[in-house]
């Protein structure tokens, strides 16, 4: 069974939000920094991480109220802040999505996903919506959702955390026999025009990143501004098989752009962060 703090950690999940705002940004050093932090860290610190990234300090603090209110923060006695227990656990769970994306090759397996709810739980179907599109699932029809074979722990995990697993039966299966062919279907099924649109727009917000600048200073803001862009895209996009996606498909090119300039970011952009905290 899941944990008793996941359905929490799963409702901190936010991929609506504009990467780029300063919510958005002081979650993303949350997820990367603060939540790492074995004692409770003063406010001025987290702003001065955020205004080291391109955040002005009034807006900073604005963000930090709102990421309390959230409960992705919380403040102690002290005054100071940390990462709630679920927000850690949202974010302990992003990493293997966030840092090594999956990408299916035509032999992977798909887990189909049926499940009928009673009418009386209308707000438990919404949920199971919600949650499955964040999970880069495809709607088949009503009741029935696709996702990757690799997603199908990550599926477990929401129908458990949402008390809905007596609802559902999974499937595994190799080769869907589509009604027209598989370009039609993933079009019908995943709403490519939305992911595609997040490819686009990471590959704009990263095309000046400089991989090269010796400055931690310059790699630090440069490494927070590419994990904000991407953080959202390995949710949302489940990773289909090239005979599935169109031609000028943008999401193996931002995937290899991701892999290759976080690699150079990664350690320069530790280390000025430490140095911001006080280590």
């Amino acid at each position: 069974m899941a944990p008793a703090n996941s359905l929490a950690a799963f409702a901190l999940d936010d991929f609506e939000s504009r990467f780029g705002s300063a919510a958005s940004v002081v979650r993303t050093i949350a997820g990367l920094y603060l939540r790492h932090q074995s004692a409770p860290i003063p406010r001025p610190r987290i702003i001065e991480l955020a205004c080291a990234a391109g955040i002005s300090s009034p807006a900073a603090q604005t963000a930090i109220s709102r990421l309390i209110e959230r409960g992705l923060l919380e403040t102690v006695q002290s005054g100071e802040l940390t990462v709630t227990v679920p927000a850690k656990a949202m974010f302990a769970r992003g990493n293997r999505r966030i840092f090594t994306p999956r990408h299916m090759s035509n032999a992977d397996r798909w887990v189909l996903v049926a499940f009928s709810v009673p009418e009386s739980l209308r707000a438990l179907r919404h949920q199971l919506r919600k949650h499955f599109i964040q999970l880069g699932g495809g709607l088949v029809s009503a009741g029935l959702w696709i996702f990757p074979e690799y997603l199908h722990a990550e599926v477990l995990d929401v129908l458990n955390a949402l008390k809905a697993r007596t609802y559902a039966t999974l499937f595994v299966t190799q080769t869907p026999q589509y009604p027209g062919d598989a370009h039609q279907a993933a079009a019908q099924w995943w709403d490519l025009a939305k992911i595609s649109k997040l490819h686009h727009a990471f590959l704009t917000a990263t095309a000046g990143l400089d991989a090269t600048s010796a400055d931690e200073r310059i790699a630090y803001r440069s490494y927070v501004t590419l994990i904000d862009a991407w953080r959202a895209i390995p949710y949302l996009d489940p990773g289909l098989p090239e005979t599935m996606l169109p031609e000028d498909w943008p999401g193996q090119e931002s995937r290899q752009r991701f892999l290759e300039i976080s690699g150079s970011y990664e350690g320069r952009a530790r280390r000025y962060a430490s140095l911001l905290l006080g280590h």
